[in-house]
């Protein structure tokens, strides 16, 4: 069954406290890189009024996880800069392209969850600072730049991402938020072929071989002589 609400009201039943003002999420204690249910989650400072057919606790705990995937992925973008101007070595015109094409689709999806966390009734927290306190994504080594190192540290970092979606987006299609979960599941995509692109570039044979060049015979005088 629907429920009603009434038009520009908070979604709350009178005389209960907010999850805001408790100082608690779906997803267990507010603070960033925190985890409740598996899922990384970061705070949720403040909470709109909003029409969505959605419970306050669902849309306060996707937000919650929003909030989270918005700080890694803007600490990733901006690390994705910072290789993409520093870059060094001789591959060094690729990688450099490769990193613009990245950040263009990581801003692309920045955008997107901070308007997913928008429509949910939230802040996106969108500064420097508050990216740097939320984010789970370790800082980049500023003395890193030549090529196959950089892709090495964003393969690492990327890995930590794609997991932390994975487990977000168990939570929030657990609590049926299918719209939020649909996002999550396209970024984690993305992230995915990112994280395939650096590391095909680090996978130089398949695991488990010994690491030596194939050895090949020398060709018989014979077949030299019968191929001229």
């Amino acid at each position: 069954m629907s429920q009603r609400y009434e038009s520009g009201a908070s979604q709350q039943p009178s005389g209960q406290r907010s999850q805001i003002e408790t100082g608690q999420t779906g997803t267990g204690q507010m603070g960033g890189g925190q985890t409740g249910q598996g899922a990384p989650t970061a705070p949720v400072d403040r909470l709109f009024p909003t029409r969505s057919y959605l419970p306050e606790s669902v849309r306060t705990s996707s937000i919650a996880v929003l909030n989270q995937t918005l700080a890694d992925l803007s600490a990733v973008a901006m690390q994705l800069k910072s290789a993409h101007w520093n870059v060094k070595g001789r591959e060094f015109y690729q990688l450099h392209e490769l990193f613009e094409d990245l950040i263009e689709e990581f801003d692309e999806y920045v955008d997107e969850v901070a308007e997913r966390i928008s429509a949910l009734g939230g802040r996106p927290p969108g500064t420097a600072r508050e990216v740097a306190q939320n984010t789970t994504i370790p800082e980049l080594p500023r003395r890193t730049v030549e090529g196959m190192a950089l892709v090495s540290e964003l393969a690492d970092r990327l890995a930590i991402l794609d997991a932390n979606l994975y487990e977000q987006l168990e939570l929030v299609t657990g609590q049926n938020d299918l719209d939020t979960a649909d996002l999550v599941n396209e970024v984690s995509r993305a992230v995915a072929k990112s994280l395939w692109f650096l590391e095909a570039h680090l996978q130089g044979q398949p695991a488990g071989t010994t690491g030596q060049p194939p050895q090949f015979a020398a060709p018989s005088t014979n077949s030299q002589a019968g191929s001229q």
